[in-house]
């Protein structure tokens, strides 16, 4: 007896799919990604996402800095109740005061005007003498006569005394000699006017409030001198 065997068959796959449309052939066969360009894909979406969380976290982290609580005109001693604090972002350009060190702006004096909410800055400080609470500046021409022998110079401590004129024996309201200010602070020493040819220099005190109006009184009618106490610029 004999046996016949069909022959076997091959596994059957269908021909890919076309379809003709408006005059092209569309093919429904699928497309096989290289393992490269999946790599290279994935790797693309890691560096977006770190990019993205490194702008994230800067643009979050902030710091907190001094600012004006108040409009200052300049001149002013910085007093606890004229500062406050204000949260900005990070910068490396920052140049504004942290507010950890907001302690040492107190009783510092504005050089420039500020205005409320303004984050300050130390180029806003005066780099000169600083005033205290209450004190004024009174400027006075000065003759040799009039003044110690010793350069006068900024941070001076002077006593200021009644002196008359020459030819007279009386001062504008108080006895010769009399003490106007026991203590004053220089707070600056120029040269006098060019057109004032018989002054020696113009001073400038830093004196009580109180005082300032008389001493201004004795300046005008030439009836000051000053006495050094102590060299407090040398």
């Amino acid at each position: 007896m004999t046996t016949v065997t069909a022959p076997s068959r091959s596994a059957f796959s269908s021909p890919p799919i076309t379809e003709t449309r408006g005059g092209l052939r569309l093919s429904a066969g699928t497309t096989q990604r290289r393992p490269w360009q999946v790599g290279l894909g994935i790797a693309l979406v890691l560096v977006c996402a770190a990019i993205a969380g490194a702008v994230f976290q800067s643009s979050a982290k902030r710091v907190s800095v001094v600012i004006a609580a108040k409009t200052l005109p300049a001149g002013t001693v910085l007093t606890p109740s004229d500062l406050g604090t204000a949260s900005i972002p990070a910068s490396g350009n920052i140049t504004a005061m942290s507010a950890t060190g907001s302690s040492v702006l107190v009783g510092q004096q504005l050089d420039t005007p500020v205005y409320a909410g303004q984050v300050m800055v130390k180029q806003m400080l005066s780099v000169g003498p600083q005033l205290a609470s209450g004190d004024q500046v009174v400027g006075m021409l000065m003759k040799g006569d009039q003044m110690p022998s010793v350069p006068l110079v900024a941070g001076d401590t002077v006593q200021v005394i009644a002196v008359p004129q020459p030819g007279q024996g009386s001062t504008v309201g108080g006895a010769i000699g009399s003490t106007l200010v026991a203590s004053a602070t220089v707070f600056a020493v120029g040269p006098a006017p060019t057109d004032q040819s018989q002054y020696q220099a113009s001073v400038s005190l830093e004196v009580p409030g109180a005082d300032a109006s008389t001493i201004t009184s004795y300046a005008a009618a030439d009836q000051v001198g000053l006495a050094l106490i102590s060299e407090g610029g040398r």
